[in-house]
C-alpha cells in the first residue's frame, strides 16, 4: 500500500530546476536512500515530503493519518532550553514514558546531563539531541537529512543499529 504518492512535482530555485515532473511512491516499510552531490535538491525534496515546502507544480499525497518525523540538516536550537526540554518539547502529553525513553537515548549517545542548557553543547552534541528529538516522536515515516553529520564512529554504529531495527518507512 502506498503511504506517500508524489505526482509530477517540479521545484525551481532562481532559474535552476532541482527536479521536474518527478513522480514516485513510498510503500509501508520501504527504506530509500537519496544520493546526489550538494545543491541537487535532496534537502528540498525531503522538505517537500515533510510538508515544509510546496512544489511549484504537482502534488504530494499522504495516506490519511500518516505521521512524519523529519530530522533537518540544520535544525534550530533554542539557546534557552535544556537538553531534555528541547528533546521532548511539546510531546509530554503524548506518553508518560517519553521522558525515560528520551533520557535513555541521550545516555546512549553520550549526553548525560539532561538539564544542561543547549547553548553549552558542542555542534556534535546538539546534532545528537536533534536526532533524539526526532526519534522519540510517534511517527510512521522517518525522514533523515544528513543524519550522520557531526557523529563519531560510536554514534554512527548506534544509529546504524537503530535504523536496522526500525520497521517503518524511511528516507535518508
Amino acid at each position: 500500500m502506498n503511504i506517500i504518492s508524489v505526482t509530477d512535482i517540479t521545484k525551481t530555485y532562481t532559474e535552476r530546476k532541482l527536479f521536474e515532473k518527478a513522480s514516485f511512491y513510498l510503500q509501508e516499510r520501504e527504506k530509500v536512500g537519496v544520493i546526489g552531490i550538494n545543491g541537487t535538491g535532496k534537502t528540498t525534496l525531503l522538505r517537500v515530503l515533510a510538508g515544509l515546502e510546496q512544489p511549484d507544480e504537482g502534488q504530494v499525497i499522504t495516506q490519511n493519518g500518516i505521521r512524519i518525523a523529519y530530522l533537518q540538516q540544520n535544525p534550530a536550537f533554542p539557546e534557552e532550553k535544556t537538553v531534555l526540554s528541547y528533546v521532548t518539547d511539546g510531546m509530554w502529553d503524548m506518553d508518560w514514558t517519553l521522558q525515560s525513553e528520551a533520557k535513555s537515548m541521550l545516555n546512549q549517545l553520550g549526553i548525560l546531563d539532561h538539564e544542561q542548557p543547549l547553548a553549552e553543547l558542542s555542534g556534535g552534541q546538539r546534532r545528537k539531541a536533534a536526532l533524539v528529538r526526532t526519534l522519540v516522536q510517534d511517527f510512521d515515516v522517518l525522514l533523515l537529512d544528513e543524519p550522520t553529520n557531526h557523529l563519531d564512529n560510536e554514534m554512527l554504529t548506534w544509529l546504524e543499529d537503530y535504523l536496522n531495527r526500525y520497521k517503518g518507512t524511511m528516507i535518508m
